[in-house]
Order: C-alpha cells, then structure tokens, then sequence
C-alpha cells in the first residue's frame, strides 16, 4: 500500500543544504575576523604613524621659528656689547643710542656710527667712574640749568614777558625733542649729565696748556679722500703754479685753512699726523719739512693734505683756533689711553662682530624715517 508523500520530506535536503550553507557563512566570517582585525590594526598603526610624522613635522617648522625668532629679534637685544669693569651694555642700548641720533638727523650713516657710538658709550662710562677723581661732579641743578639753557625761550631785551608762557614754551620745547628722540626725561638727563661730564674733562685738560708755545706757520691744500681730484697731478701743477691759486680751486676747507690754503701758525700736538713732517723726528733722525718747500701728499683719515711750510720755529702766543685744537687732542688722547689701559688691565670689554653689526644696522634701518612725497 502506498503511503502519501509528507510535505515535510521535500524540504528537508533543502534545510539541510541552507544549514551547511549557514555554516560555511560563520566559518568564513570566524575566519575573516582575524584577517579583518589586522587589516584594522595595520590602518591604526598607519594613522599613529601619519600622525606622529605630522606632528614631529609640525614641531620642526615651530622650533625653526621660534630658533629664528629668537636669533634674530630677542637674543641680539640681550647680548652684550661692552662694559666698564660692573657696567655693561647691550645691543639694544645701542640701537636705542643710535636711534636718538637718528630721531635728530633724520638719518645716520651706518657705516661707521654703529662702532663709534659703542665707543662713545664705553667713553661716557669711564668718564662717569673717574670723574670723582678727577674733581667732577655734576649735580641735579647742574643738570636743571642745562635744560634750560637749551630748551627755555629766548626774549628780546625790553620786552615784557609772562613768566608762566615762558614755562609752558619751556615745557613745549622739552617735549617736543623728547618726542623726536625718543628718550624719557630720565634718559635725557642722564644723557645730559655725561656730555656736562665732558665739557668739564676738556675744560681741565685745558689748564695745562701754555699760552706760548713754538709754533710754525703753514698753509695747505686738503682734498677729501674719495675726491676723483688727483693729488699726484695737483702737487706737480705747484712747481709751476701759485699755491694760493691751486689751493683755491681745489682745496676743500675743513675749518682751519682760509682763502687760498693758508692755515697760519701750528703747536706742536695740534695736528699729531703732522708733526713728524712739520717738526721733525730726532728719534728717528728725521728732519722737519724745509721753510718754503712743498711736501708730497699725506694720506690721512681726514682727506690728503699738500702741505707748504711758509716760516719755521717761533715762540708765538696761541690763538684761539689752535688752542681748541690742542685741546680736542688732549681730550681724545685721555679717551684713547682709557680705552687701551681698561683693555690691557681687562676692565674694558668689548664685543661687536660682522652678524651683530648687520643686525644693529638692520634695526636702526627699520626706524629709518620714510622720504614723504613733496605736496603738489
């Protein structure tokens, strides 16, 4: 007898089939995961890895700029430039000197002010630590009646005046260098205080000089330098020439010679580079410069000098012009021989490179005030 087929034996290879297929499916997944699970460790690493390339990158280009910066705008301001035994000055105090210069002129020549005025600065300092032996002393009223010999107004004789205008112009005045320079009252006075220190140096050194002295009489022809006029073709124009003429067409005074080159008579010591050629060296058994005889050029820092000697030795008074002189040689040799004793002794120090120049010249450059249109 035949028995009815059950639905239900029909689907069992089918349910059997979707059972090995469900299987074979978590099979493949339970294997997938481990691969799948590297796969997602490798991707982090890699992200760990950009990121940490990144950030060392970053840290790099920060560190390169933080480096410049610190090179180039706060640490030259702090290094020192120079000092006097406790006292020193930065790079920075000499901008600012430097720029109270500028704020005057309206421009420097940043060729040569950068190394002077560090000089100028250490000189200011040693006068400052000697003045009390040499009998200096410079008072706060010493300081207050210098202002006002340069700021307060000037009133014509005879007229009436109110004295809180004159103050307040007084004030005005102060005011407005102030703002030109830059400086505070403070550092003005101070300023102030070492060029009263100065002035009285040069009028002590004064004092010694005599009022006689042996002097001879010159007169010469000065060309600057860089003049494209040649001293060689000048000197030989003087065998045939008058010196007075020569000299008046191409001499180029610096406040000592008058029409037609004559200097008049010179002490010895008032011009130091000379003195060999117009009095002679008996040390190095050498002659002074023959009366009437004209000397082949001398090369000097201040130009190239033709010299004549008009009359020799004679005992004469000094006039005022040579005894300026002499004085301004006695005070800059007192420099001089301060600035050499503190660096052989090791109480004067200096320290100005070729990169700290460039870096002073650049800074007072960027405070260099900017040529304005003409108005139209």
């Amino acid at each position: 007898m035949a028995f009815p087929r059950n639905p239900s034996d029909a689907g069992e290879p089918a349910l059997l089939a979707e059972r090995r297929r469900r299987a074979r499916g978590r099979r493949a997944r339970q294997e997938e995961a481990p691969r799948e699970s590297v796969r997602a460790r490798k991707e982090y690493m890699h992200q760990r890895a950009a990121w940490a390339i990144g950030t060392a990158l970053i840290l790099v280009i920060v560190g390169i700029l933080a480096a410049g910066y610190y090179q180039k705008f706060y640490h030259p301001p702090r290094v020192w430039a120079g000092s006097v035994r406790d006292v020193e000055f930065t790079m920075g105090d000499l901008v600012d000197r430097i720029r109270v210069l500028q704020g005057l002129s309206g421009s420097v020549d940043l060729s040569v002010v950068p190394f002077e005025y560090l000089q100028e600065m250490l000189n200011a300092e040693i006068l400052r630590q000697a003045a009390p032996g040499l009998g200096i002393n410079i008072t706060d009223e010493d300081v207050d009646e210098a202002l006002r010999s340069r700021f307060y107004p000037e009133v014509p004789e005879g007229q009436e005046t109110d004295p809180g205008q004159l103050e307040r112009e007084f004030e005005n005045n102060y005011e407005i260098y102030l703002a030109r320079t830059g400086l505070t009252r403070d550092e003005y006075r101070v300023t102030l205080e070492e060029q009263l220190q100065l002035r009285l140096l040069y009028t002590f050194l004064g004092l010694g000089i005599e009022d006689t002295q042996e002097q001879v009489e010159i007169e010469w022809i000065r060309t600057d330098l860089n003049s494209e006029i040649d001293t060689r073709d000048v000197r030989e124009r003087l065998n045939s020439e008058e010196f007075a003429a020569v000299a008046d067409e191409v001499g180029m005074p610096a406040g000592f010679a008058g029409p037609g080159g004559y200097v008049g008579w010179v002490p010895h010591g008032a011009f130091p580079n000379m003195d060999e050629l117009l009095f002679g060296d008996e040390e190095g058994d050498q002659g002074p410069l023959p009366v009437g005889s004209i000397a082949d050029p001398v090369f000097l820092s201040e130009g190239v000098y033709i010299i004549r000697k008009v009359s020799g030795l004679e005992v004469r008074e000094l006039d005022d012009v040579m005894r300026n002189k002499l004085n301004a040689e006695l005070l800059e040799k007192w420099r001089n021989n301060q600035l050499k004793s503190g660096s052989n002794e090791g109480w004067l120090k200096m320290n100005f490179d070729s990169n700290l120049y460039g870096w002073v010249a650049d800074q007072v450059s960027v405070s260099a005030p900017r040529n304005q249109p003409e108005p139209r």
